[in-house]
């Protein structure tokens, strides 16, 4: 089942950005992160509300609870009436695939408490829909510099908004299992454009190419590898160039693109997808593992500054890790 996903978020305005013409008005996230401030009793802000220059802002990870430290309010701490207004900021920069993606990670992640609760299995606290946080920097304003963060297993989605306009990445999804094999859901299918994009590609290319793009065989617990985005593999200019692909190939190329800025508003995803795009030339593909696309393989796409990833993780072929990074971009709109 072709499914396509919701669930992260982004924001932006109808200000001059760092690359162009915004349209995407802030006035609604603003208003929503401000009434949802309101809401707060003063112990819930003083763990929800951060000063923007607290270190955890420029801090991700899609670790589940007791494996990472999070500042933030945890979902259990939140009446049901704060927990609208929180959805209500969410669907402000979060498309309608991105909302519903977002959605599903957590219910996944349900399940997986449900199922090791069941096996009475010691780690089984670490997960369910309760384990995600959610902060907010600075003053939401129009004329200010702030951001969110909405984090938990298999999710970071981090947005900072300025008169310039609003950054969104980095955006950490995951899910685990990808396809539903047994029960009521059998066949649901989350994240399959992600990983479907880049089989089609990577099988489309010739041989020749193929080898190119080939860097080696699946890294042994691979992950994805744009933790902070100074790694050497960013500046690696080895694999196959948008160049050097045909125009069927380019469009799987877009299409991977989509798949991840698409989780944004219309307005947000299409200036994004215009600013990765007006480097397409400098695009880079690149594969390990073997040169079967149906067991374990990592892909990337990527820039000097720009990188999507996509990685199948702890030996399960179902199980996705993916990040979405503009490192001129992350965190901050400068």
């Amino acid at each position: 089942m072709k499914m396509k996903f919701s669930t992260f978020i982004v924001l932006f305005c109808s200000t001059v950005t760092l690359f162009g013409q915004s349209t995407f008005d802030q006035s609604a996230s603003i208003k929503a992160a401000t009434a949802f401030l309101a809401t707060l009793t003063p112990a819930q802000k003083t763990v929800t509300n951060l000063a923007f220059s607290d270190s955890s802002r420029t801090k991700w990870s899609n670790l589940p609870l007791e494996q990472v430290y999070r500042k933030g309010v945890q979902m259990n701490d939140l009446a049901d009436s704060q927990r609208v207004i929180m959805h209500q900021l969410l669907r402000c920069v979060l498309s309608q695939q991105g909302y519903q993606k977002l959605l599903f990670i957590i219910q996944y992640d349900q399940a997986i408490l449900e199922r090791l609760s069941k096996a009475k299995s010691p780690i089984a606290q670490r997960y369910g829909n309760q384990n995600y946080w959610f902060s907010i920097f600075g003053t939401p304003g129009k004329d200010k510099i702030w951001a969110w963060k909405f984090e938990g297993h298999h999710i970071s989605l981090n947005l900072t908004y300025s008169p310039k306009g609003v950054t969104c990445t980095p955006m950490f999804v995951g899910i685990n299992p990808a396809l539903t094999s047994s029960g009521p859901y059998a066949g649901a299918y989350l994240m399959f454009e992600e990983n479907d994009f880049g089989n089609q590609l990577f099988n489309d290319l010739s041989p020749d190419l193929q080898k190119k793009a080939r860097l080696g065989p699946h890294p042994i617990d691979a992950d994805v590898m744009t933790q902070t985005g100074k790694e050497a593999h960013m500046k690696d200019r080895k694999g196959v160039r948008y160049t050097e692909m045909t125009p069927k190939q380019q469009g799987f190329v877009e299409g991977i693109i989509k798949a991840w800025v698409e989780n944004l508003t219309p307005s947000l995803a299409q200036e994004k997808l215009k600013r990765v795009m007006a480097n397409k030339n400098n695009l880079i593909f690149s594969w390990q593992g073997s040169f079967n696309t149906n067991e374990l393989h990592y892909y990337s796409v990527k820039t000097d500054t720009f990188i999507i990833e996509f990685s199948n993780r702890d030996g399960g072929v179902q199980h996705y890790h993916t990040i979405w990074r503009d490192i001129s971009e992350d965190f901050l709109s400068k």
